[in-house]
């Protein structure tokens, strides 16, 4: 049941023994804003925006590649590691940072990069970044990973039925 598991996210036909099934690349939307800079007159209008959304996009990338450390540490032979992966549930997709899969077992990792002081459970259920004086709302993460968890579950059953434990994990 694990092997047809991993073989329907794997990229390759061949069944994978490799810890890491579907591998890490630079976004294409940090390729496409840098890209972009290094095109767009240093006084355009829309600059400041692409290099706000440059900076978080990185941001997050970064984050996601410094948990590949401790991820190193799980045996090849029981964990399966998928990063950026994207679903589709039925139009519209979804999008997971890392996910584990063992036979006992699926991981679905949410990374945040965020720095600063950061708060959850607002009033407005938003993780709050207080940095440099400037207070700055975010979508909370619990309430994300529990909307990508939610999703995983129907795709699972849409596609195979697979009765694992699926913990919530924010990092």
């Amino acid at each position: 049941m694990f092997d047809v598991f991993v073989r329907i996210f794997s990229t390759s036909k061949e069944r994978s023994d490799r810890l890491i099934v579907k591998k890490r690349s630079v976004p294409v939307r940090i390729q496409q804003n840098e890209a972009l800079l290094g095109r767009l007159d240093p006084c355009h209008p829309k600059r400041e925006l692409i290099q706000e959304d440059l900076s978080k996009r990185a941001a997050g990338y970064k984050g996601e590649c410094s948990v590949d450390y401790y991820l190193s540490f799980l045996s090849e032979k029981e964990y399966h590691i998928f990063h950026s992966l994207r679903l589709p549930p039925k139009d519209v997709h979804f999008q997971l940072d890392i996910l584990l899969i063992s036979p006992k077992r699926i991981i679905l990792l949410e990374v945040k990069n965020i720095s600063g002081t950061v708060v959850f459970g607002d009033p407005f259920n938003q993780l709050v970044r207080l940095k440099d004086d400037v207070e700055t709302g975010f979508e909370n993460p619990i309430t994300q990973v529990r909307r990508q968890r939610f999703q995983l579950i129907k795709w699972l059953s849409k596609n195979n039925n697979f009765p694992l434990p699926l913990p919530l994990n924010i990092l």
